[in-house]
Order: C-alpha cells, then structure tokens, then sequence
C-alpha cells in the first residue's frame, strides 16, 4: 500500500461521507426519485431539474483492479476546468509524494490502497480529491464492469454544524458502517479537526474538546477499531 496515501484518506474519508450525506439531503429535497445524467464534454451532472458542475476524476475497472485518470484517457474530451484539475492532482503529486497522482496510466488499486479498500477505490480517490482541493461533494457513476467519480464544487450543498460534537456521534459510526476505513482511531481524529475541536490523544483513546472542555470520548483497540464512543451532546447539526 502506498503509506502516504492512505494517511489522506484517513484524513479525508469520514468528512467525505458526511459531506456525502448532505449531497443525499439536498437530493432528496429537491430531485427525488429522479434520474441521472453524465455529460464529460460539459463536465455536467443533470439530476432531475438539478445541475451541477462535475469535474470527471477518473475510472475503477473491476475486472484488473485499476484506476485511470481522466486525463490520461486520450479519447475523453474535457473542458478546461478538468484538464486544470488534472494539474491540481499532478502537484499534489509532488507536495504529498504520492507518485500514483502523476501516474500517465493506468495503476493497480491493490497496490496503493490494499485489499480492504481498492474495492472502493472510485470513492477512496474522490474522497481524498475532494478534501485536499476543496470540493464539496463527488459522484460515482457506474457503468460496465467498474465505476467512475466525479467531484462537485458547489455553494448549495454547504451548511453550518451548531453541534459538531452530536454531528461526529451521528456520522462517524454510520461512515464506518458505509466505507471500509482500516484504522478507525486516525479517521476519529480528524473528522474531530474537521469540525475544528482539539484532538487529545491518550493510549486507550481520543478526547475532543470544545473550548477547552470534554465533549467527546473515543476508546479503541489494539488494532485501532473503535470499542466506544460517549460523551454529553445535543441534537445533531
């Protein structure tokens, strides 16, 4: 497994399925039960009367386990928000020394995300994209034999949590339950720093901290899985 890797999406997976979570919301509000469509030319995510801007990442073939970036397919015609995307991707490259960000074809998922996760690599790699460059949201789109991703940028899918702490007590046990997150302990830890709460770690545990005062209790195994997790909150935000 790439280590470098897997520490981001450590860093990135429980916040990416609670912002998914508000994707979900926001659909259900306003398209639901409607289809979909997928427009790579326009980078165009049509769902009912709803549109966004949806930026292509890349494709997950089922059959080898790889993953191709967008623009390294030569037959996609992309717009140039997508191909600056791939430039964000490729520095990243560089800053977070993941050479598979650079990769100019296709790269074994077993390789940079082990057997638990490359399952879901459309949703490892969209999660990790969309935290380190700012996006709100992502999309996978199936089709034969594999998934691809798409990430969304979009000011109507962002609202602000009075509760962080009842917020990480509702998500981070149902982000477990809906992606595979191999140390539980790293992910708690900063989906708590997402909320912006102070972190403490203890060897049983993680304590977070609003204004200096216990909100949130976190104990873990030794293989870093989640045994309990107690404290006093109010209603989710």
């Amino acid at each position: 497994m790439d280590q470098a890797l897997m520490a981001l999406y450590h860093r990135h997976v429980v916040a990416a399925y609670d912002r998914q979570r508000r994707l979900a919301d926001f659909l259900e509000r306003n398209a639901s039960g409607q289809g979909w469509n997928y427009t790579i030319s326009t980078a165009t995510l049509e769902l009912g009367t709803i549109q966004f801007e949806a930026l292509y990442l890349g494709s997950h073939a089922d059959p080898d386990n790889s993953w191709l970036w967008a623009w390294c397919n030569p037959h996609l015609n992309l717009t140039p928000d997508n191909r600056e995307l791939g430039d964000a991707i490729r520095k990243l490259a560089r800053d977070a020394n993941i050479p598979a960000f650079a990769a100019e074809g296709q790269v074994s998922c077993a390789d940079l995300l082990g057997p638990a996760v490359s399952p879901r690599t459309a949703h490892a790699l969209a999660a990790v994209v969309a935290g380190e460059l700012g996006f709100d949201a992502y999309y996978t789109i199936p089709f034969e034999h594999g998934r691809a991703a798409a990430v969304i940028r979009d000011g109507r899918l962002r609202a602000e949590v009075p509760n962080p702490a009842a917020r990480i007590v509702s998500v981070f046990p149902q982000a477990l339950a809906a992606f595979p997150v191999p140390n539980h302990r790293e992910a708690f830890a900063a989906y708590a720093a997402w909320h912006g709460l102070a972190v403490e770690e203890a060897p049983r545990g993680v304590s977070v901290l609003d204004n200096g005062k216990e909100v949130l209790k976190a104990e873990f195994d030794h293989l870093n899985r989640l045994t309990e997790l107690k404290g006093t909150v109010g209603p989710d935000g």
